[in-house]
């Protein structure tokens, strides 16, 4: 009967629990675990930002800028396939039909469509988890002059743009900028709010052009 008292009490029994360093190991792995997922995913989310700005906002900045080279005219200046009415101004309602012809017309290449099957629309998972559809006009302002207005940029994105074209994120100062209100006739222009909060329904992001 000795020989069964201490049976369960050893290292292989099954009465011993965690002790408190074993449990403190454990919540640190996982705490790590935690955190390389989080950073894993500002890392990604970081890549795509960039890549947009690259593959998308950049090109579109560079097509406007040849386009002018080799015409002397404003892309999208005004709503048709030619640019046959021309004021010097960014017609907004011009379409993806009429830049695009504008620009096979003259011999430049077209940015290509993206999953989205225009090339003026990407998207976008925003730091809230939430899928954004980006769509890029050409508009004109007074106090802006010709520019490149992106509908529906979710706010971190948008500092991240700032960030790497500006230099910072203030949204107010350099080239690109930050509006509540992007269908005003003269966008007020603001600091980006929180990344933690939704786009307004009428933001956008102001990437002004050289011409």
């Amino acid at each position: 009967m000795e020989g069964l008292k201490g049976r369960g009490k050893g290292p292989l029994g099954g009465n011993s629990g965690f002790t408190l360093i074993e449990m403190a190991i454990v919540l640190i792995i996982i705490g790590i675990i935690i955190g390389a997922v989080v950073k894993g995913k500002d890392l990604v989310r970081s890549a795509e930002q960039k890549r947009l700005y690259t593959t998308w906002v950049r090109e579109w900045q560079v097509t406007f800028n040849n386009y002018y080279d080799r015409t002397g005219w404003i892309l999208a200046d005004d709503a048709s396939n030619n640019n046959a009415t021309r004021n010097g101004r960014c017609d907004e309602t011009a379409t993806v039909g009429n830049i695009e012809n504008q620009l096979t017309r003259v011999g430049l290449e077209l940015l290509p469509p993206g999953s989205t099957g225009s090339s003026l629309v990407r998207t976008y998972t925003d730091s809230l988890g939430v899928q954004r559809t980006l769509t890029i006009f050409f508009d004109y302002a007074t106090n802006l002059g010709n520019f490149i207005r992106i509908d529906g940029i979710p706010n971190d994105l948008g500092m991240a743009l700032d960030r790497i074209m500006d230099g910072e994120m203030d949204g107010q100062n350099g080239d690109f900028l930050y509006t509540a209100d992007g269908t005003a006739a003269v966008p007020t222009l603001a600091n980006w709010p929180p990344a933690t909060t939704a786009p307004a329904a009428n933001a956008a992001a102001i990437l002004k052009l050289q011409f």
